[in-house]
């Protein structure tokens, strides 16, 4: 597998996992209370999708440490940033959230951070 592979298979499982458990977080929804916290942590806890989340959260570890193996964490590492452009944007495309200008540029320079950095080795 192409190293790069790797990373981009991390960052898959990951906005993975993020995306699974916002949409059922949505079915669970938390209420007032420690009573009502509790049951939403079971249910969530309990729930398939979110095991799957899970699940891809783990997986996506796995296939950190096979990058990190061939690329080097100084290289590696930066590029797991993309997560922070990518889990807005899911969250924008899947759940109609919206993402404010100042954090588009956020986004923007993250980007140019992770470039710049890739560039450099």
């Amino acid at each position: 597998m192409d190293k790069l592979t790797w990373i981009l298979v991390t960052l898959g499982l990951s906005l993975y996992g993020q995306l699974i458990m916002k949409w059922r977080a949505g079915f669970h929804g938390v209420a007032v209370g420690e009573d009502s916290r509790v049951a939403y942590l079971v249910g969530m806890l309990l729930d398939p999708w979110v095991l799957s989340g899970l699940g891809g959260a783990f997986l996506a570890s796995i296939t950190y440490m096979l990058a990190i193996e061939k690329l080097g964490l100084a290289y590696a590492y930066p590029l797991m940033a993309i997560s922070f452009v990518l889990v807005p944007l899911g969250a924008m495309f899947f759940f109609g959230e919206r993402i404010p200008m100042l954090q588009v540029a956020g986004l923007i320079l993250i980007v140019t951070g992770v470039t710049f950095s890739a560039m450099s080795s």
